[in-house]
């Protein structure tokens, strides 16, 4: 059993210039409350799907970034600001997520020693950008 769980982030200008990160299905109650993850076609690091649990998904509100669980509904404005990966929580699961990726021809570029971190929770433990500019991953080990 890992010190403390370890989570595996995505977000990008794909997501964003496609305007994905504000997918109606995000708001489906059953996803916001960890009920069954998201398996959507559309949301794929290139050819390679991703398997998203909106629940721990950080959502980006107008009251700052707020976890898809303790939203009841979005509010009127919000979009996913970081699309958390379905792993086991541990460092070893995240990591064969990204190495998936990389099967599938997914050209990362793999930073152990990140001088900040990109995302609003956790401490930064490695981050991978692709060669296009389109994705970003990290693997955060969250508190206790």
């Amino acid at each position: 059993m890992p010190d403390a769980p370890y989570a595996l982030f995505a977000w990008g200008n794909f997501i964003n210039e496609t305007g994905l990160d504000k997918l109606p299905e995000f708001a489906d109650p059953e996803l916001l409350r960890g009920e069954r993850l998201l398996d959507d076609d559309r949301l794929t690091v290139y050819e390679a799907p991703l398997r998203i649990d909106v629940s721990r998904s950080l959502f980006d509100t107008p009251g700052g970034y707020v976890a898809g669980r303790d939203l009841a509904t979005p509010p009127v404005r919000w979009r996913v600001g970081y699309l958390r990966l379905a792993t086991d929580g541990t460092l070893d699961d995240a990591v064969r997520v990204v190495e998936q990726l990389e099967e599938n021809d997914v050209e990362l570029d793999r930073d152990d020693c990140p001088g900040r971190n990109p995302l609003p929770v956790g401490e930064v433990v490695t981050v991978w950008e692709d060669l296009h500019g389109q994705w970003d991953l990290a693997v955060v080990r969250l508190p206790d």
